[in-house]
């Protein structure tokens, strides 16, 4: 194939559209309601939205869970083994709330969350807490 017809054919790609990724579709999904964000089955309203369930190896009693999003835009749902399903579902559901904006009142004292917002784009804050929660070596 000469030049001229590579050329081509490179330029018919740019009009290709782009095939959404698990990131995009996150994204774009809908801010799921308060109605539907509680009253959903979890493993549905997880893929609904994207979101990648990870166990975590934080064994410390006093985190209950996060959401990390990482440089591809992938949310990951991190929750610690072995905590009762009540708690597990209660949890993930208000991060998730948090993750995607959907106003829900404050969990009762002592639990608390806290948002790290990296605006300059450099998430290395939150490859951190995401290597912290796969128990990976920092």
């Amino acid at each position: 194939m000469n030049s001229s017809a590579t050329a081509q054919h490179v330029a018919a790609l740019a009009g290709i559209p782009k095939q959404p990724t698990a990131a995009d579709k996150s994204r774009v999904a809908a801010k799921p309601s308060v109605d539907h964000l509680m009253d959903t089955p979890l493993p549905v309203l997880m893929n609904e939205l994207g979101v990648t369930l990870l166990d975590s190896g934080i064994t410390d009693r006093e985190f209950f869970g996060a959401v990390v999003e990482r440089k591809t835009g992938e949310l990951i749902l991190s929750m610690p083994a072995g905590r009762s399903e009540l708690e597990h579902d209660t949890v993930a559901r208000y991060l998730l709330a948090h993750a995607f904006g959907v106003d829900v009142p404050p969990m009762p004292a002592p639990l608390t969350t806290v948002r790290v917002d990296d605006e300059e784009g450099d998430s290395s804050q939150a490859d951190e807490a995401l290597r912290r929660v796969r128990g990976e070596a920092i």
